[in-house]
């Protein structure tokens, strides 16, 4: 008898063979042998949405790119994601993507907000587990904290977080008291020896750099466009895995172009988190 991870996995391959037929809660949990009930339960754990959120989600991702690399008519389109017309496609559509489907095809930009659930049953952050992906146009930046290189380790990564945290006090003109951010300086990288070397900033974003704390450093990032995926986990938790979804994965199947003047990427974390201890957490990547 396959254990409940499997058996998520072959639903998850399943709908993702029949994005097109007629999905139901009912027929689902019949391929999975489950209960409703136990399916939804079950789906939503692991996965992290409900089998009609996540279906809907592949769905629109899948109409999307349709929309940008074929010249298809949006009502095929739409009856291609399970809509029974134009209108009803487009305002489903609307409300996840921010934009009409008729607005995304003369965009012609393709930023997937949902690829496929890899089921590893596994409770760290992961890039699959997205919940929010938009485009931010923000002008310069100003940022005070701590600083350290990796050279020697990624143990300083927290210990300048560990310093932000005990210190942000004394930071004046912070422009969100809420939220803390980690800058990953890429300008001079370097991996001999095996380990990534990049420049860390544990900072807090101000409206000025009036009065620095002793100790503290200043960063001013240039005003640029960002992609901004937006997603809820530990602020304490690597990092690494929603990473290498968004570099490895996510990148690659985008029409996104990396803004080579920009080297360096940011999380801004919100402190304010529930009694599992997760917050909102947004991972900025400059673009062109």
């Amino acid at each position: 008898m396959d254990n409940n991870l499997l058996n998520i996995t072959r639903i998850v391959d399943y709908i993702e063979s029949h994005l097109e037929d007629k999905l139901s809660l009912e027929s689902l949990a019949h391929e999975a042998g489950y209960s409703k009930y136990h399916l939804h339960r079950m789906f939503t754990s692991i996965v992290g949405f409900t089998v009609h959120l996540y279906v809907q989600r592949r769905r629109l991702t899948e109409a999307a790119r349709l929309l940008i690399f074929t010249n298809q008519p949006i009502l095929e389109i739409a009856l291609f994601a399970g809509y029974e017309t134009q209108q009803s496609f487009s305002v489903a559509f609307k409300a996840l993507f921010d934009c009409s489907p008729q607005a995304l095809r003369k965009k012609s930009e393709f930023y997937p907000l949902q690829l496929k659930f890899t089921v590893d049953g596994k409770k760290q952050l992961r890039g699959d587990m997205i919940m929010d992906i938009k485009t931010i146009e923000s002008g310069k930046i100003l940022l005070v904290g701590y600083t350290a290189n990796t050279k020697n380790g990624f143990a300083v990564i927290s210990e300048c977080m560990i310093r932000l945290q005990a210190n942000k006090g004394k930071i004046a003109n912070r422009s969100d008291r809420n939220c803390l951010i980690g800058l990953n300086d890429y300008k001079d990288f370097s991996g001999e020896n095996g380990q990534p070397a990049f420049d860390f900033y544990a900072v807090a974003e101000v409206t000025d750099f009036f009065k620095i704390p002793d100790g503290m450093v200043t960063k001013e990032l240039p005003a640029s466009k960002y992609v901004v995926f937006s997603f809820t986990g530990r602020p304490q938790d690597s990092l690494q895995p929603v990473a290498d979804y968004i570099y490895k994965e996510w990148f690659p199947q985008s029409t996104c172009q990396f803004n080579e003047n920009a080297m360096y990427d940011f999380t801004k974390s919100d402190e304010s988190v529930d009694k599992d201890g997760n917050g909102n957490i947004e991972y900025w990547v400059p673009i062109l």
